[in-house]
């Protein structure tokens, strides 16, 4: 397992060679890595990867926001209050940490699944 790669991805970085500058705009990753080359989208359905890693850190944020709500003022909990802040929570995360998920999944894919030469060829 390439750690390195995984971190780089973690940092929104390019797993392959630590670039920066991989998105044209907030919701637009370039096809290739600005610095090495590196197509991005390794094959049909790649970013699904990056939709679980999205589903991952909800899920994990809303348990803690919903758990720790209940927890810090049992007995009269503020049902609404927690609905409202689970439901923005749910809503605002996906949004926000977009770029994140994408690269935190290439790094993930890229620790376990080493890219080849052909991956890493600059674009005509």
């Amino acid at each position: 397992m390439d750690l390195q790669a995984l971190g780089r991805g973690l940092a929104r970085r390019c797993p392959a060679c630590g670039g920066r500058g991989l998105f044209a705009s907030y919701f637009t990753l370039h096809e290739h890595c600005p610095t090495c080359g590196l197509r991005f989208e390794r094959e049909d359905g790649y970013w699904l990867g990056a939709m679980i890693v999205a589903i991952g850190v909800v899920i994990a944020l809303f348990a803690l926001v919903f758990l720790g709500g209940v927890l810090l003022t049992w007995p009269d909990v503020p049902w609404t209050a927690l609905l409202i802040a689970t439901v923005l929570l749910n809503g605002l995360v996906p949004v926000v940490l977009y770029p994140w998920c994408m690269t935190a999944w290439m790094g993930l894919h890229h620790a376990f699944v080493p890219g080849n030469r052909h991956e890493t060829e600059r674009p005509r």
